[in-house]
């Protein structure tokens, strides 16, 4: 594959990635318009993540980072044909296995909705075990598509797969703003199982043309190809990251208890996780191949430096960010979402959860980094103990601070678990791994930046509790977190090793 042709695969997959998450974001502002902070959104919004979540738990990108590798392995060292054997074999076994849980699920269809959606009541819960039921056909569509993406993306042809996030959204979004009316929620339920349908035809068609089946189905039955020692390490990544993936999902089913409390928790959250979703993917596409291939030929120095350099850029970006977005949350809030069903109330309410819900940014997006340099050192059992250790604290401070606070407590037990993940893996990474998240800033430098951004906060905080006018709300939070930006970089270029050079990634 040629540099141009790799430069213009990575334009067209971050442009497709990019679209995936704008439509994303407009198929929950067409939620917002159509069915407004109500019971029924809170049921469309379960119907949709149903397949999502399973997949990222139980699928996901974990297969992708176990497949792709023994794909080129065999390839180069065995043979065209195992290669072939492998795929074929792991997109059935993964078609059963999927299907088998996704009937059990539906089986227990009372007892998996009450998880998702713990604060539903009985009548509810029946509701909605009949929409999940439906959805849960879904499961083994994107299951499988997990293995044809896995397969594009390691014969070098991503775009198709980079794409298919934007297929599957614009899709809903034709059904939400053409049929979707509150008592009938089933056919958005359907309308998922289509999408993710066409989604999975779309890779299938491309997979034909750029896989070599031949000989792929001998063996078929015995399974030859899925040996013992590939299914432990897909095992591995698939806990570390299905227990990150939870962190929401569980905050979510605590906020069902509340009527709209779902939906106000998705508004709130999909505001925070457009940047994270775009940051991570670069992160884990551009910047987690370097690492690897830095952290193999054994130059720790360099890869330690690479490391300082991105956080350095994460906190330049979300620190004031986060402070801008604290002082203009009402007027941002109001002009994405406040229209159709969505009221006045329902703007104050999610705002305030947006308030609460971007100081978790920086610990979320450090916590992609901070993982990604454990797995390209080849190591996933700390994120994993550490991903566990922290999925118990959220659930204990959930519990209390609901009690305390309402569902606002329930945000903040997110943040706060955010962090201590965060922490939990920075600490881990320096003492098992000797890296550094940040060189060359000390105690006083660090004490400086959680100043300023709690300065920040503070002052944002005055500032909304006297103005009122939106626009005056946009104007004071540019200052402000222009302010802040000249801050964070003048810490970073006066301690930051080489961050006053061009970063060397």
């Amino acid at each position: 594959m040629t540099q141009r042709a790799t430069s213009v695969s990575a334009m067209l997959v971050a442009l497709a990635m990019l679209l995936g998450r704008m439509t994303g974001l407009l198929r929950v502002l067409g939620l917002a318009a159509v069915l407004g902070v109500t019971h029924a959104n809170d049921l469309a919004i379960l119907v949709i993540s149903v397949p999502d979540i399973l997949n990222a738990m139980l699928v996901g990108g974990a297969l992708g980072v176990v497949l792709i590798p023994e794909m080129h392995r065999r390839s180069e060292e065995v043979s065209e044909q195992s290669s072939s054997q492998l795929i074929v074999q792991t997109f059935f076994a993964i078609a059963v296995l999927s299907s088998v849980l996704a009937l059990l699920l539906a089986t227990g269809g009372a007892w998996f909705t009450q998880l998702l959606a713990s604060g539903f009541t009985p009548p509810q819960i029946k509701e909605a075990g009949k929409l999940v039921s439906i959805v849960l056909i879904a499961f083994p569509i994107s299951a499988v598509t997990a293995v044809t993406s896995a397969v594009l993306q390691g014969n070098h042809k991503p775009v198709i797969p980079a794409y298919g996030t934007l297929f599957f959204n614009v899709f809903l979004i034709v059904v939400i703003f053409l049929w979707l009316v509150p008592g009938q929620i089933e056919i958005l339920a359907w309308a998922v199982v289509a999408a993710s349908a066409f989604r999975l035809l779309t890779q299938l068609i491309c997979c034909y043309f750029v896989t070599d089946l031949k000989g792929a189905f001998q063996s078929f039955f015995r399974l030859s190809s899925l040996n013992r020692q590939l299914m432990v390490k897909y095992l591995q990544a698939l806990t570390a990251i299905g227990l990150v993936v939870a962190f929401p999902v569980v905050s979510r089913s605590f906020a069902s208890m509340y009527e709209g409390g779902i939906s106000l928790f998705e508004y709130a959250q999909k505001l925070v996780e457009l940047p994270r979703g775009l940051i991570g993917a670069v992160i884990s596409m551009v910047i987690f191949p370097r690492l690897s291939r830095v952290f193999a030929a054994g130059d720790l120095t360099r890869g330690a430096s690479m490391v300082s350099q991105i956080a350095g850029l994460i906190l330049l970006i979300t620190i004031p960010a986060g402070v801008a977005v604290y002082v203009s949350a009402e007027p941002v809030v109001s002009l994405l979402f406040q229209r159709g069903q969505f009221s006045a109330l329902d703007v104050a309410n999610t705002a305030k959860l947006l308030q609460i819900s971007i100081l978790s940014m920086p610990a979320l997006f450090l916590s992609i980094l901070t993982m990604n340099v454990f797995y390209a050192r080849h190591e996933t059992i700390i994120p994993f103990k550490i991903s566990c250790i922290s999925l118990a604290c959220l659930f204990l401070l959930s519990l209390g601070l609901r009690d305390l606070m309402g569902i606002s407590g329930i945000m903040l037990a997110f943040v706060i678990t955010s962090w201590l993940h965060f922490l939990g893996l920075a600490i881990s990474l320096y003492v098992k791994l000797d890296v550094s998240v940040i060189q060359g800033i000390d105690l006083k430098h660090y004490s400086a930046l959680v100043f300023l951004t709690f300065s920040g906060i503070s002052i944002s905080s005055m500032i909304v509790n006297k103005v009122s006018d939106h626009v005056q709300l946009f104007i004071c939070s540019v200052g402000l977190g222009g302010l802040c930006f000249g801050a964070v970089l003048l810490i970073l270029k006066n301690h930051l090793p080489r961050f006053n050079g061009k970063l060397s990634l």
